[in-house]
């Protein structure tokens, strides 16, 4: 008998074992989740990095076309004033002035 009032119950070798027995299975049970788990955020981080590289793609590509807005503004007004000094030619040449 404990004086103390904290014995522990009286448990057999079975029981322990048996504790034992079952706890292992869940440890089992718990790396096989994790390896699952593992996976799936193998895959997931292969997924997010295709992503991030779309996007950094088309990042590049965003600054190409800003470059090349840039180039056609000037180069639309250059196309008009030859259209307008083409156009002004052949109207001296027919004699549009008369």
């Amino acid at each position: 008998m404990d004086d103390y009032g904290n014995e522990l119950p009286a448990v057999t070798r079975q029981q322990i074992n048996e504790r034992f027995d079952k706890g292992s299975e869940r440890m089992a049970a718990i790396e096989r989740e994790l390896g699952k788990t593992r996976q799936e955020l193998h895959e997931l981080k292969q997924q997010l990095a295709d992503l991030l590289e779309f996007f950094t793609a088309m990042r590049g590509a965003f600054k190409v076309l800003n470059w090349v807005g840039k180039v056609a503004k000037p180069v639309a007004y250059v196309v008009m004033l030859g259209t307008a000094m083409l156009g002004f030619w052949t109207a001296v040449r027919a004699g549009g002035g008369r």
